[in-house]
């Protein structure tokens, strides 16, 4: 028995595939797959099923989708033997299959070690284990799976596809197919134009197939894009491969040094030591879904200026505040009420307008005894957090969740007088429910 997620979630038994036929049992199995391995409570699991609050049956209909979903992992179960893959044990399930049986825990052990070939000069290994690892993708991952949950563990692996393909480029240019992979470069650059890995591929690939004159065009229009839009030049790295391009250092050739793309790969490997684990917190008034501290300052020192202060995920409710401000590492601050008397009603930044508003809107507030609102402007799907510093830093009104879609972006301006780029994770299914966000917070 295999759990297939890089696409539709799917259970293949015996090289067939079976599709869990109930949402909401998806849903259980979902989030039971990304915690595989650890207690999961019943808590935590209606938390995920009904955001707005359980029902009266929400205990006996989770044991019904728990049964459901135990007769479709062991078929051949004897009624009085004991479940062996999703077990009952104190507290809660827990789902005990091996990495090798879920896709994409294989998908990520490939991907590091198409990484370490890589880095071994084995390119022809690394090739080979990076293609064989994004044929398994069938689609969207978990695309038939609600749930925040899901959106989350989804965003991730989508990522971690986009830095295998990066990898298995990087060994196709080592082994000169460059002008193989031009095409899929050109895409890929146009559907990731902030990404300067991408450009660098691409300017790499065109060099190498005699096209000098292009690779300088795609470093001039990637100039162009960020210094129009953000204000910003390309990065050093991407600055560096212009000159040795206009100067045809020889090193650029196939065998010279560095015989893979100039530009190291600075995103971590899938589940690297450094992530810190998702954690669920439940409230009756703000669900926290997860914290994941993007930048550990171990030494106790302040991140550096211009670089990033906080990463994290937050769901909230209607009617709810959540505090930007809270350093890396530290627990997180939320609102019940936008009460004058709470301790820290100062630093309420971000709003989400109650089920009885006229509108469901995100709104920046400063809750002080001005009552000022701080900036908030809908920027373009795709920005960098960068393109938050160029705009005012003051207005820019409230924004409408019904203009918004899934990956979506919001800048605001925080209490702390820093900017933070609100991603929508997934649009919340009615105005009663959370409204998942992916939220960075800059460090002016």
């Amino acid at each position: 028995m295999e759990l297939l997620v890089l696409g539709p979630l799917t259970v293949r038994q015996g090289g067939r595939d079976i599709v869990v036929p109930a949402a909401k049992a998806r849903a259980v199995l979902a989030y039971l797959v990304v915690h595989c391995g650890q207690l999961v409570t019943p808590e935590a699991l209606s938390a995920e099923l009904w955001p707005g609050g359980p029902p009266v049956s929400a205990a006996n209909t989770l044991q019904t989708y728990v049964s459901q979903l135990r007769r479709l992992l062991e078929p051949d179960r004897s009624p009085g033997d004991k479940p062996r893959v999703l077990r009952s044990v104190p507290g809660g399930y827990l789902l005990d299959l091996p990495p090798a049986q879920v896709d994409s825990r294989r998908f990520e052990e490939a991907v590091r070690g198409g990484r370490a070939a890589l880095e071994a000069h084995e390119y022809d290994k690394a090739a080979d284990l990076l293609s064989a690892a994004l044929g398994w993708w069938r689609g969207p991952a978990y695309g038939n799976v609600p749930g925040d949950s899901a959106a989350r563990e989804a965003a991730r692996l989508e990522h971690c596809r986009l830095v295998a393909t990066e990898l298995r480029i990087d060994a196709d240019l080592a082994l000169g197919r460059h002008a193989d992979v031009v095409g899929e470069l050109e895409g890929l650059v146009l559907a990731n134009p902030w990404r300067e890995e991408l450009v660098a591929q691409l300017m790499l690939a065109l060099y190498r197939s005699r096209r000098q004159a292009d690779a300088l065009g795609v470093y001039r229009a990637a100039r162009a894009r960020l210094v129009g839009e953000l204000g910003v030049e390309p990065g050093p790295e991407l600055l560096r491969l212009e000159q040795r391009v206009l100067r045809q250092d020889p090193d650029l050739e196939i065998g010279g040094v560095p015989s893979v793309s100039p530009l190291t790969h600075s995103d971590a490997p899938p589940r690297t030591e450094r992530e810190r684990p998702w954690r669920l917190i439940a409230a009756a008034a703000v669900l926290l879904i997860g914290v994941a501290v993007a930048l550990s300052w171990g030494d106790g020192k302040a991140p550096p200026a211009g670089g990033v202060f906080s990463e994290f995920d937050v769901a909230v409710r209607p009617g709810i505040g959540y505090d930007l401000d809270v350093p890396a590492g530290q627990p997180s601050d939320w609102h019940a009420t936008n009460n004058p008397r709470s301790p820290d009603y100062d630093y309420l930044d971000l709003y989400r307008t109650s089920p009885a508003a006229p509108h469901d809107q995100i709104s920046g507030v400063d809750l002080t005894n001005t009552n000022a609102f701080n900036a908030v402007h809908a920027v373009n799907r795709g920005d960098p957090p960068q393109v938050c510093r160029g705009l005012p830093r003051q207005g820019g009104g409230n924004v409408r969740l019904a203009g918004l879609s899934a990956g979506a972006e919001v800048c605001l301006r925080t209490h702390a007088g820093r900017w933070a780029l609100l991603t929508v994770a997934r649009m919340p299914e009615s105005r009663q429910s959370v409204l998942p966000l992916h939220v960075i917070v800059l460090n002016d």
